[in-house]
């Protein structure tokens, strides 16, 4: 995950919701989600009463279910085969071949990461899923019965520069090269709706090789590709039955650069955005708990976190719904800015995130293909339903977090004026936005974070540390310790 330019948030203020949580009605099976705007108009009387009481036992109101509306046909169960096509050991495969030594780390711009890009054609050849990118000149064979010929990859170009805050890097000469994206399609069988999209994301590039290493991104973000690789499989199953919408798949580049590769199909879309219905996006999905999951991007539809509340309940996660910085710093952004309601699927930050140390051996092959299920099973349900989800702008709190920056891990090696005890990380300001607490304290792009007040930032998660100190302090004032153009200094932040 990264994002190097400044991304200002704005828009309504609905509420977002902590912690995940989960409960089913015993008589309709509806998930309890706390919905986040309007409600559906139909509701489960027993469930309603039920929370009603435990709410005035609280001595507070509870969110009321959310149902499909009256008329909406019940959504098949998902084709047996199909999930069961998910499976750890071809994630691990997967996983395995795009952190050899052939690709070098998968840089954008850099034959590594095409040989990343043209593994991913051959696999979505395989399963027998359409290209979806652009539109071949006139002349080439028809990809479907239903459009003209297409190619699987996007092309852009990216300029090859030094990653900020971690060195020069053995690629960053500064020249413009060739990279591309990877689309696929799995048509719906709905007449009226299979021209909208439910369009899942994934980046695979990473941040190739940097001072003579290779930084492999085993789970940055091999994970979530091969996971997109195993829904992509799944979707495409031949005799299964498919969804009512189309399946939209797409494999960025250049996420690493600043998200550029999400960019630019959000800027030169090959399906019309208007009907891309909203975006999934799974990034860093291999490594910690096996059972536990964060989810960004709540709100932006209560419809989409029905979905994915309910396929919680048989992929087996407990979801943690967030909020905060780290939603900026994802491809599901560039959908978010286009008005296309999202949901972003990661395991977190680890010490070994951006480092030598991400390696296919410390994956988790099994929460992998767990993930996989949980994106199939979402995507599966919203491309059943007759209406399609809504959208709602988050606040600029639960999009960037209370501090009001754009904040990313680095590896104390690469910082050593720093000079951090073993065990202490620190984390680099990325942007800051105007009018945030960051903003108003003067924070600057390029800072590094230390500490807060007196205690010295986690190396496992120091974003996280931060962050969660910084909401704790909502209302009151919190020092930072930085480093900034090799002094330290401490900043106060009003918040």
């Amino acid at each position: 995950m990264r994002i190097t330019a400044e991304w200002n948030a704005s828009g309504g203020t609905p509420a977002i919701r902590d912690g995940g949580r989960l409960a089913v009605c015993r008589r309709c099976g509806a998930p309890n989600v706390a919905t986040l705007g309007a409600m559906r108009p139909r509701r489960c009387r027993a469930r309603t009463i039920a929370l009603v009481l435990a709410a005035l036992l609280a001595g507070r109101v509870a969110s009321r279910p959310t149902h499909a509306a009256a008329d909406e046909p019940p959504v098949p169960e998902p084709p047996a085969g199909a999930v069961a096509s998910i499976v750890p050991a071809e994630a691990l495969k997967h996983v395995t071949y795009l952190t050899g030594d052939k690709l070098e780390g998968r840089g954008s711009g850099f034959e590594g990461a095409n040989l990343a890009a043209r593994y991913l054609v051959e696999q979505l050849k395989a399963f027998g899923v359409e290209p979806g990118g652009p539109v071949l000149p006139a002349g080439g064979a028809p990809s479907t019965t239903t459009g003209p010929a297409r190619a699987y990859e996007q092309p852009f170009d990216v300029r090859c520069v030094p990653f900020p805050g971690q060195g020069a890097g053995d690629e960053a000469k500064g020249q413009v090269a060739p990279t591309m994206n990877v689309c696929g399609i799995v048509r719906g069988t709905d007449e009226k709706l299979r021209d909208e999209y439910v369009l899942l994301s994934a980046h695979y590039d990473h941040v190739g090789k940097m001072k003579k290493k290779v930084f492999r991104g085993a789970d940055d973000n091999a994970s979530g590709t091969s996971a997109l690789l195993e829904v992509a499989q799944a979707f495409a199953l031949k005799d299964a039955p498919r969804p009512r919408r189309s399946i939209f798949l797409i494999w960025v580049s250049a996420e690493e650069r600043g998200l550029l590769g999400s960019k630019h199909f959000s800027e030169n879309p090959t399906v019309p955005l208007a009907q891309i219905v909203c975006d999934l996006n799974i990034d860093m999905v291999g490594r910690n708990k096996p059972r536990e999951m964060d989810v960004y991007g709540n709100g932006t539809s209560p419809e989409l976190d029905e979905a994915h509340l309910a396929a919680a309940v048989k992929s087996g996660f407990k979801f943690t719904a967030r909020t905060g910085s780290i939603f900026l710093r994802s491809d599901q952004v560039n959908f978010y800015e286009k008005n296309i309601p999202c949901l972003f699927w990661t395991s977190g930050l680890h010490k070994d995130y951006h480092t030598p140390g991400d390696v296919a051996a410390k994956i988790d092959e099994g929460k992998v293909a767990r993930v996989a299920h949980h994106a199939y099973l979402t995507a599966w349900t919203i491309a059943n339903r007759t209406e399609r989800p809504s959208f709602r702008k988050l606040d600029k709190n639960a999009s960037s977090g209370p501090l009001g920056a754009v904040l990313d891990m680095v590896s104390p090696e690469d910082v050593p004026q720093a000079k951090l005890e073993p065990g202490q990380g620190l984390c680099l300001v990325r942007s800051v936005m105007d009018g945030t607490p960051a903003g108003e304290a003067k924070l600057q792009p390029g800072d590094h974070i230390l500490a807060v007040g007196d205690a010295p930032l986690p190396e496992d998660d120091p974003v996280g540390a931060v962050e969660k100190a910084m909401a704790a302090a909502k209302g009151g004032k919190e020092s930072l310790r930085v480093l900034r153009a090799g002094k330290f200094l401490r900043v106060v932040v009003k918040l």
